[in-house]
C-alpha cells in the first residue's frame, strides 16, 4: 500500500466532520424559518379575530392596519429595531447591523424570526385602539413599537450585552419580552385615545360592544393556537443539539396544558361564579378565548422548565391575572377593543413571575437564595420593561394629542372608519346606511366629503378642528 493512499483517511474524516458542522447549521436555519413562517402566520389570526371582534362598519379599516403594520414594521425592525435589539453594544442597546450593513449571512434566519416576535407586539398595541384611532397614531406607534420600544427591551433580556440578561432574568418565549411590553404599551396608547363612543355611560358602566362576527372570531382564536406552539418552541432556536428534542417536546406539551387549563377556568368561573352565568345558564364564547389567549401568553416565560402539572396551575392562576387586570380597566374606563391589555399584560407578568416560581429553579421546586434572587430578578426585570414600553408610548401620545391626532372625529367614528378613510365597505348589502363617499375635498385644515345615503340624498361631512357637522347638501 502506497503512503499516499494511507493518508487519504485522515482528510475524509475532517471532510465528514464539517459536513455534519454543516448540516447542523442548515437544521437550524431550517427550523428557524419553518417557525418564524408560522409565528409570522399569527398576523391572519390577528386579522381575523380583530376584524370579526369590531362592528362591520370598521372591518376594512382592521384588515388594512393588520397587512400594513407587516410591511412599515418589518421595515423599520430591519432598518434599526434588529441593532438595537442584537447588534453588539451596551447594556442598553446594540450600537451595529443598522440597515443590515456588514450583515453575517448566518445570523439572517435569526434575524427573520425576531422580527415575526417584534409582528407579534406590534398587532398587540394595534388591536386595543380599533375603531376609533387615526391612521397618523397607527402608523407613528408601529414605527415607535418595531424599531425602537420593543429592541431595546429584547436586548436587555435575550442579548448577551444586556443589563437584565447579566442579571439573571429569565424569559424563555417572551412573557415579558413579547407580551408584556405589547401590552403595556397598548394601555398607554388606549388611556391616551380614549374610549369608543358609547363604551361607556355617564355613570361610568361599561357598555359591551358586540362582535360583528363569532366565525371570524374563532377561526383567529384556533390560528393562535396554532402559531403559539410554534412561537414557544421555535425560542429553543436550535434543534441540532442532543438535548434539544426533548426541551422542545416539553415547551410543546407545556403549551397546549397551560391552554386547556386556562379555558376551562375560564369556562367555569363564567358559569358558575358570574351572575349572569348563574342565572342564565351562560357559557359566554368570548369569554371561554380570553382565558385561553391568557394561557398561551402565561406559558411562555417557563414553558421550557415546567413540570407539567406546573403548567397546569400557571394556566388557572393566569386567567385571575387576566380578571383583574380587566376590572381595574373597566374601573378606570380604559376602552381595549379586544381585551388585548388584560391578556398581554396581566399574563404576561404573572408568566414572568410564575416562571421563577413554578420552574425547575424555582421557589417551589428548588427553595434556595438563587431561586429567591431569580424571583426578585424576574419581578423587577417585568416591572421595568412594563414602564418602559408603557412611558414610550405615553410619550409618543402625549405629542399626538398635543396636535389633535390621536384619534379619528366623532362623526367619522359614528360613520364607521370603512366609509370615512377607506371609502371602501367590507360589506355590500342592502341595509347599508351609506352606500358610498363619492368626493373628498380636502381644504387646508378641513376636508368635505359627499356622502350618499341609500335614499340617495346627498350629505357633506365636515372635519374641521372643531365638533364636525353633516349638513344637508
Amino acid at each position: 500500500m502506497s503512503v499516499s493512499s494511507q493518508s487519504d483517511p485522515v482528510p475524509s474524516v475532517h471532510v465528514l466532520h464539517e459536513e455534519l458542522e454543516n448540516c447542523k447549521k442548515n437544521m437550524d436555519i431550517f427550523f428557524l424559518i419553518v417557525m418564524g413562517s408560522i409565528v409570522f402566520f399569527l398576523q391572519t389570526g390577528f386579522a381575523f379575530y380583530e376584524s370579526g371582534s369590531v362592528r362591520s362598519k370598521n372591518v376594512t379599516n382592521v384588515l388594512f392596519l393588520n397587512y400594513v403594520d407587516t410591511s412599515i414594521g418589518s421595515l423599520f425592525y430591519l432598518l434599526c429595531g434588529y441593532a438595537l435589539a442584537f447588534g453588539e453594544g451596551n447594556g442598553f442597546c446594540g450600537t451595529r447591523y443598522f440597515a443590515l450593513m456588514d450583515f453575517p449571512n448566518d445570523k439572517m434566519a435569526h434575524c427573520f424570526f425576531q422580527y415575526t416576535f417584534s409582528a407579534t407586539a406590534v398587532a398587540v398595541v394595534k388591536s386595543a385602539l380599533h375603531e376609533r384611532s387615526s391612521m397618523t397614531a397607527h402608523f407613528t406607534c408601529i414605527i415607535m413599537i418595531s424599531g425602537v420600544t420593543y429592541p431595546i427591551v429584547s436586548h436587555w433580556a435575550w442579548s448577551p450585552f444586556g443589563w437584565l440578561c447579566n442579571m439573571g432574568y429569565r424569559d424563555f418565549a417572551g412573557s415579558g419580552v413579547v407580551h408584556a411590553t405589547g401590552g403595556s404599551a397598548a394601555l398607554a396608547a388606549a388611556l391616551m385615545t380614549g374610549p369608543r363612543t358609547g363604551r361607556f355611560d355617564t355613570k361610568g358602566h361599561s357598555n359591551h360592544i358586540q362582535p360583528h362576527s363569532i366565525p371570524q372570531v374563532a377561526l383567529g382564536a384556533f390560528i393562535f393556537l396554532f402559531g403559539a406552539i410554534a412561537f414557544n418552541t421555535g425560542s429553543n432556536l436550535t434543534v441540532s443539539n442532543a438535548k434539544d428534542g426533548r426541551v422542545i417536546s416539553l415547551v410543546c406539551l407545556n403549551t397546549l396544558i397551560c391552554v386547556a387549563a386556562a379555558t376551562s377556568a375560564s369556562l367555569l368561573y363564567q358559569r358558575y361564579c358570574t351572575a349572569s352565568g348563574r342565572s342564565l345558564r351562560n357559557w359566554n364564547f368570548i369569554n371561554m378565548l380570553n382565558g385561553s389567549f391568557t394561557g398561551m401568553v402565561v406559558i411562555c416565560a417557563g414553558c421550557d422548565q415546567y413540570p407539567p402539572w406546573a403548567a397546569f396551575v400557571v394556566g388557572c392562576l393566569g386567567y385571575f391575572a387576566f380578571l383583574l387586570v380587566l376590572k381595574a380597566m373597566h374601573r378606570f374606563q380604559i376602552d381595549d377593543a379586544t381585551n388585548c391589555v388584560p391578556v398581554q399584560l396581566g399574563g404576561g407578568y404573572f408568566g414572568v413571575i410564575a416562571a421563577s416560581v413554578f420552574g425547575q429553579n424555582g421557589i417551589i421546586l428548588n427553595p434556595s437564595k438563587s431561586s429567591a434572587y431569580g424571583l426578585l430578578v424576574n419581578t423587577f426585570g417585568g416591572a421595568i420593561i412594563i414602564i418602559f414600553s408603557f412611558s414610550s408610548i405615553l410619550l409618543l401620545y402625549a405629542v399626538l394629542r398635543y396636535f389633535n391626532l390621536h384619534r379619528v372625529i366623532g362623526q367619522e367614528e359614528k360613520l364607521g372608519l370603512d366609509l370615512a378613510i377607506h371609502n371602501q365597505a367590507a360589506y355590500h348589502t342592502d341595509e347599508n346606511e351609506i352606500k358610498r363617499i363619492v368626493s373628498i375635498e380636502p381644504k387646508s385644515r378641513r376636508s368635505a366629503a359627499k356622502v350618499l345615503p341609500s335614499e340617495g340624498a346627498c350629505y357633506r361631512l365636515r372635519r374641521m378642528a372643531s365638533e364636525p357637522q353633516i349638513q344637508v347638501w
